[in-house]
């Protein structure tokens, strides 16, 4: 009897496109856009100056860690310092020691007492934060 292997769907954090990978799969290529996505939990410890900073899992800036640049996860934990823009597809939580410069957008949001929050935050169920709002004019 052959065994299936288990398998877990992602969405692509660049094109929102649907992957279909292995469970202990660790980064891929995506069918929509060709570019490379992380999925497996990562822990920013130190500096990390980036244009964008992209994977479909979650990921923790640990107290000492900085990311600047654009950030689009499954879910963020900060305890340390992010500049740049979020999107979160699952939630965002910013601990008693974290701060976060930019917009947000996720479904969830928890901010702890002592936290710094500077931006626009927009919370709105999944499938309205796919797609940017268009003001009216």
């Amino acid at each position: 009897m052959r065994k299936i292997a288990a398998r877990r769907s992602l969405q692509c954090p660049r094109c929102d496109g649907p992957i279909d990978v292995g469970a202990m799969t660790k980064s891929t290529v995506c069918p929509g856009c060709a570019r490379t996505i992380r999925t497996e939990d990562e822990t920013v410890a130190d500096y990390q100056a980036r244009a964008e900073y992209f994977n479909e899992a979650r990921v923790e800036v640990a107290r000492k860690g900085i990311i600047i640049g654009e950030v689009r996860v499954r879910r963020l934990v900060v305890k340390g310092e992010v500049r740049g823009n979020v999107r979160s597809r699952e939630g965002v939580h910013v601990n008693k020691t974290g701060r976060l410069y930019g917009d947000v957008r996720t479904p969830r949001l928890e901010i702890e007492e002592g936290a710094i929050l500077v931006g626009r935050v927009e919370i709105a169920p999944l499938q309205s934060l796919r797609k940017p709002v268009q003001a009216a004019g």
